[in-house]
């Protein structure tokens, strides 16, 4: 049997501080404490349940640098990130006690097809049948796309 979720609503006052620092920067994404949004991100497809502090959800690359760059304060040292995809990770890899950074909301696109050399350049927060449906449209009679799910670093 899996354990219960907490009801309690309570956000740590660190983490408090860091979302009111987080909106004196350029920061131009979501963020999102209430007990609803946090219990969105509480569960992935894992068997898994770890209800967040909070949730941000970056526009672009620059705000997850200004994530990174704040949370990498000493004053914020104590504070866990997790970043968040599409939710589909089967081991928990995306829940935290800490801040869930969700990339699926906004950062969910496909940003370059290559048919001819068979790659795509997508964003971290899209999901496979996203991806599907962009080769799909792509595809012709005579040129079919298939590109098997590979990590390039």
């Amino acid at each position: 049997m899996l354990p219960r979720l907490q009801s309690q609503s309570d956000v740590d006052p660190l983490v408090l501080r860091f979302l009111e620092q987080l909106k004196e920067t350029s920061y131009s994404g979501d963020i999102e404490a209430t007990y609803s949004s946090r219990l969105a991100v509480a569960t992935d497809n894992s068997v898994y349940q770890q209800l967040p502090q909070a949730v941000v959800q970056p526009k672009n690359t620059s705000d997850v640098q200004i994530i990174a760059t704040l949370g990498a304060q000493d004053e914020f040292a104590d504070i866990t990130f997790s970043p968040r995809g599409g939710g589909t990770g089967t081991n928990g890899q995306s829940l935290t006690k800490g801040i869930v950074v969700d990339l699926s909301r906004h950062m969910n696109n496909v940003l370059e097809i290559n048919a001819e050399e068979g790659w795509v350049r997508v964003q971290t927060g899209l999901v496979k049948d996203q991806l599907n449906d962009a080769v799909r449209r792509m595809a012709t009679s005579s040129h079919q796309i298939c590109l098997p799910v590979t990590e390039q670093r």
